[in-house]
């Protein structure tokens, strides 16, 4: 009975720590991934290199959700294909793009600047994920609502006409 109680107790605590951690405000998140991700030593290297990376294309990635009408496809984020940058790795691009990420949330760089920077948007944090696909990298990026998802899908598309790559067509 102990060891069943434990079981629930332990349950009950991981369920409420993840809703804690989803009920997390964007600029927390932000500056949680920041301590934990970024340094400041090659900040301006890296903006170069995320500048220069050419977009194959971008994607709408969607979700089967049920509803009372059976089931529908929403929006569920966006994936840009992109080449990939010499001598960096999926995850060290993931990191480049979510410490870019939390710092034009945090106010640390000017989200102006970036036309239609698809990594961030204005009081919502961004979950970002980097796979490789046949030489090149996958971002998929997701918001927590669908009217978000819209938004990036939105700016990946522009982002994506914007910074094609020609040989890639």
């Amino acid at each position: 009975m102990i060891q069943h109680l434990r079981l629930v107790v332990g349950a009950s605590a991981a369920v409420l720590l993840s809703a804690c951690a989803a009920a997390m405000p964007p600029t927390a998140k932000a500056t949680q991934v920041e301590q934990a991700e970024c340094s400041n030593g090659g900040a301006q290297d890296d903006m170069r290199l995320l500048q220069s990376a050419k977009v194959m294309r971008a994607e709408p990635v969607y979700a089967r959700v049920s509803t009372k009408n059976g089931e529908e496809e929403r929006v569920d984020g966006a994936t840009l294909v992109v080449s990939a940058p010499d001598g960096v790795s999926a995850d060290r691009l993931a990191q480049l793009l979510q410490c870019h990420s939390a710092a034009v949330l945090l106010g640390q760089i000017d989200g102006s600047k970036f036309s239609n920077d698809p990594t961030w948007l204005p009081n919502a944090w961004l979950d970002i994920d980097v796979k490789p696909q046949a030489g090149n990298f996958a971002v998929t990026l997701r918001a927590n609502t669908v009217a978000r998802n819209l938004q990036v899908l939105q700016r990946a598309t522009a982002f994506a006409d914007t910074h094609r790559s020609w040989t890639a067509q």
